[in-house]
């Protein structure tokens, strides 16, 4: 065990702690860290937050910590604002330790002086802490059939990710072209997430954030709250044109068919499907989405294929769930 404080910091084995498993990239879930000290600043940010510890080391030295949480917009929806923790504030985090660096570290929970102890499941509203809140369920009109409004997945965005040293479930697929790319891919330095890039449709659809759809006549909307990405479906054709503007998402073509919006997608750059931990696909992807409805139409399944000539030996599939919500969408303003 080591330890900081005011000073005191202790590393050792945790017993159970909560983080989205491609965290295991850049944190080590079985050394806890316990840092003591006084809040410098809580930056309140995405893609992560960032609670900064002023704390004395052992030789009497100043040791600025960084620890990292959840999001500022998922955590604003439940009620955390940038005032949760005062500058000034003498603080006791318990977390666990960055693979990368010795004063860094990924927040699990903090205990006050006055006695509150703050978790990341935590909720507050008009500044009183909470726990255990439920959001409150959205009714849809009898009848609806259309996909406009905001959407939040149904058991995302947290717990399922895949873990350091796991195996790539997924690598089954890759053509030896698509191993040799794979090879040359560093998830924790190469993850595109860390230039504030979208990563591809499945990291849109597969992370907890909110989804934003907008029917019009010729086109479909759909604005994914993660790092702000918007995607145009272009209505009333089904051909792609022969020149189309490059964009990390693609060129996307729909149509419905009864309660089902298909999402046809060519013209992708070469990039990865999946940061964590990498599948790689080329300029040959195509994926296909289709979204359908609910009888009552308060919810959608979302069922994706991706083909790949020239990186993939078969087609991968994968599916979503959703529902309505009244959450409100907030600017992302993915920040490092």
């Amino acid at each position: 065990m080591r330890s900081i404080g005011l000073g005191l910091l202790t590393m050792g084995c945790f017993g159970a702690v909560s983080a989205h498993h491609s965290n295991d990239y850049h944190f080590d879930r079985n050394v806890d860290v316990t840092v003591r000290g006084i809040v410098n600043q809580f930056r309140f940010i995405n893609p992560h937050s960032r609670l900064i510890i002023d704390a004395l080391g052992s030789d009497g030295e100043m040791i600025t910590w960084d620890c990292e949480m959840g999001g500022a917009n998922g955590l604003q929806r439940r009620g955390w604002s940038d005032e949760v923790f005062r500058p000034g504030e003498e603080i006791t985090i318990q977390g666990f330790a960055s693979r990368h660096n010795e004063t860094e570290c990924y927040f699990d929970y903090a205990d006050m002086r006055d006695g509150r102890r703050i978790t990341m499941a935590d909720e507050f509203e008009a500044g009183i802490q909470q726990t255990g809140a439920v959001a409150a369920a959205v009714t849809m009109p009898v009848g609806t059939r259309r996909f406009s409004g905001t959407w939040s997945r149904i058991n995302g965005g947290s717990g399922d990710g895949p873990q350091l040293g796991g195996p790539n479930r997924q690598a089954w697929v890759l053509s030896e072209a698509g191993k040799r790319a794979l090879a040359a891919y560093d998830p924790v330095l190469d993850d595109p997430s860390l230039r504030c890039s979208p990563v591809s449709i499945v990291r849109l659809w597969g992370n907890g954030d909110l989804t934003q759809i907008t029917e019009e006549s010729d086109r479909v909307t759909i604005h994914h709250e993660w790092m702000d990405a918007e995607r145009i479906v272009h209505l009333g054709t089904r051909e792609h044109p022969s020149e189309m503007p490059e964009s990390i998402l693609g060129h996307s073509i729909g149509w419905y068919e009864g309660n089902t919006l298909v999402i046809d997608t060519i013209g992708y750059p070469a990039g990865m499907l999946h940061q964590h931990p990498g599948l790689p696909h080329s300029d040959k992807l195509q994926t296909v989405e289709r979204l359908t409805l609910n009888t009552v139409g308060d919810g959608f399944e979302l069922t994706y294929t991706a083909e790949d000539s020239d990186y993939f030996t078969d087609k991968l599939t994968g599916t979503r769930t959703f529902e309505a919500t009244t959450s409100v969408m907030r600017e992302y303003n993915c920040t490092h």
